[in-house]
């Protein structure tokens, strides 16, 4: 009975959608859209594609930034579109994804076409961001705030003291600090000095594109950046906004013009036409881009969040995971695939479990060996990143992309006092030495450590070993820049880490040129995996049964050690999550091939 009655359910839903759908219609496409600026958000967008809503219109779901960028650019070529404004309403986009928009509008720019950035607020990616157009605007009560970056550690040796957690960690590499928020008060020299060099760089960045959209000196950007004048006005004043504005003063001055804006504050009636929205525009490229010429076929594979066994999906947490399986049929799909040319993998992933960063690895060279294969590196592609990177063709990232963190760590937190402290004893019963090795109950002993410390050894040289071959470098040279040691895109690149620095269109370029085929194709088609599902699709799977997520066994952590730290460390939940991850990893046996720590530079 509840199988009937959900497949009614499904049969009533589906029913009413199609109805919804054909009653909402849609734009006219025989509208007159031409003389219309484009309207530019970055609020919605994510670097991969999410599950739609019930009632979501496939190709009205919340956009790529790679997406972005595309459509950037064909608007540069399009007629129709006079201009662009840029809108600053909040993004949780990373500096890498920053990065490749802002290529996109410089690259409108160049065409002729203005571009007008209108905010209430600007930070520094903000900002950033803005210096792309050639002009920024900002609301007369507004905040202009490009103060230069910060990256914050939480350190909980002090606390785990106090509930009676017992972190027992090794690492191989010694840059390799993921470990250290659990057993220290404060970073190790390596951390330090490798945390100071990630910052020069996206510092330095920060300045020279601020310098070189506002036609500056790299001095006058950096006096700006150590001394910020937050206030509009000041703003204005120094140069680094050309006007203040309301929303609808810009509006005025976009659809009007300033000369019939001017005419319109007197009462005349001008004719208007109004801004067109980036997801009307989105929606018509969408179309475009499905029914292009298949000529040649390009397959974008996403894989975002934290590498684990078993199928992708999310964590309590509400954390996205790239699961080893999910990844693995998606890349064999493609390999098998005779309309595909050549493959994409777009790495958005801090790194995660070693077994699975291994098993994705064979996957990919398999692959790559049948097919061009390209790596487009996002915000991170870290250790297990790089891991499931460094077997491809060519690796393209953004000067941004934090990567490399070519190394691994491992271990378990023994929460047994804690567990005490609630009135919650435990008794273990054993045979055999090493039985509680990997038990979240007892610390390690010194045999223990000796032992599980030969494991991370020998993975971390298969790791180098096999990143070097990937590089064409010896074992001694890709070692110097290993480590455990996180670069930049920029900095990878002189190290010989990454082929390119670019985002998705370029890496899409050079999968296109390794096929080397006599003559440039007329157009290339890109293929986007996963494909993104509607509600009802999920809805299906489901009720079919859903997917054996192995993610789901985090659920299976003790009740009140989540409790617990939960109640007296609210603000940790990102560190806590990566704790109980690592706890799951050493049950299974498993290594962390991990960024250390969460990276966010702000």
């Amino acid at each position: 009975l509840l199988w009937v009655s959900a497949i009614g359910l499904v049969v009533f839903l589906a029913a009413g959608v199609g109805i919804a759908i054909l009653l909402q219609g849609g734009e006219d496409p025989l509208a007159d859209k031409s003389g219309r600026w484009l309207y530019l958000s970055l609020r919605d967008a994510s670097d991969a594609p999410t599950p739609g809503g019930l009632l979501d219109d496939p190709n009205d779901l919340p956009p790529l930034t790679t997406e972005l960028t595309r459509l950037i650019r064909d608007a540069a070529e399009d007629d129709d579109i006079p201009g662009m404004v840029l809108a600053m309403e909040g993004s949780s986009v990373g500096w890498a994804q920053v990065q490749e928009v802002r290529d996109a509008l410089l690259d409108f720019r160049a065409s002729g076409k203005p571009c007008i950035s209108w905010g209430e607020a600007y930070g520094n990616r903000e900002y950033y961001l803005a210096s792309a157009c050639g002009e920024i605007q900002v609301a007369p009560a507004g905040m202009v705030l490009p103060n230069g970056l910060a990256l914050t550690q939480t350190y909980y040796a002090e606390a785990f003291e106090k509930l009676d957690i017992h972190p027992n960690f090794e690492h191989v590499g010694n840059f390799k600090s993921a470990v250290e928020p659990y057993e220290r008060t404060g970073p190790s020299e390596f951390a330090s000095e490798a945390t100071s060099m990630l910052l020069d760089s996206i510092y330095n960045q920060l300045v020279d594109g601020i310098a070189e959209g506002r036609g500056v000196s790299r001095e006058q950007a950096r006096a700006w950046i150590e001394d910020p004048p937050m206030t509009a006005e000041e703003a204005l004043d120094r140069g680094m906004v050309d006007r203040l504005s309301f929303r609808d003063e810009l509006r005025d001055q976009v659809e009007l013009g300033d000369e019939q804006a001017a005419t319109a504050a007197d009462g005349a009636e001008p004719k208007r036409h109004e801004l067109r929205h980036y997801r009307d525009y989105l929606k018509d490229r969408r179309r475009a881009w499905r029914h292009a010429d298949d000529e040649v076929q390009v397959a974008v594979i996403y894989a975002e969040g934290q590498i684990i066994s078993g199928d992708s999906g999310t964590d309590l947490f509400g954390s996205h995971s790239i699961g080893d399986r999910t990844l693995r049929k998606q890349l064999e799909r493609v390999r098998e695939d005779d309309d595909i040319d050549a493959v994409v993998l777009r790495v958005n992933s801090p790194g995660g479990s070693g077994q699975a960063s291994d098993a994705i690895w064979r996957e990919v060279v398999r692959t790559r060996d049948a097919k061009p294969f390209v790596v487009s590196m996002a915000d991170y592609a870290a250790s297990g990143g790089y891991y499931i990177s460094m077997a491809s063709d060519w690796i393209v990232a953004e000067p941004g992309t934090l990567t490399g963190s070519i190394g691994v760590f491992g271990g378990k937190l023994n929460f047994s006092g804690a567990l005490g402290k609630l009135g919650l004893s435990q008794y273990t019963w054993k045979r055999g030495d090493r039985a509680t090795l990997l038990s979240a109950s007892h610390d390690f002993d010194e045999a223990d450590r000796a032992l599980f410390r030969r494991y991370l050894e020998s993975f971390y040289h298969t790791f180098v070993s096999k990143a070097a071959e990937g590089r064409h470098m010896s074992y001694d040279e890709l070692h110097a820049v290993a480590q455990g040691r996180v670069w930049t895109g920029e900095q990878a690149l002189e190290r010989g880490l990454v082929d390119e620095l670019g985002g998705l269109e370029e890496a899409i370029d050079k999968a296109v040129e390794l096929l080397e085929l006599p003559a440039a194709p007329a157009a290339v088609k890109v293929v986007r995996l996963p494909e993104r599902k509607t509600f009802l699709e999920q809805l299906m799977e489901e009720l079919q049964g859903g997917k054996d997520r192995d993610i789901e066994s985090t659920a299976r952590q003790d009740a009140a050690v989540r409790v617990l730290l939960d109640a007296t460390l609210p603000d940790a939940r990102p560190a806590l999550s990566t704790a109980l991850r690592l706890r799951e990893l050493g049950e299974r046996g498993d290594v962390a091939a991990m960024l250390p720590g969460s990276i966010e530079i702000r």
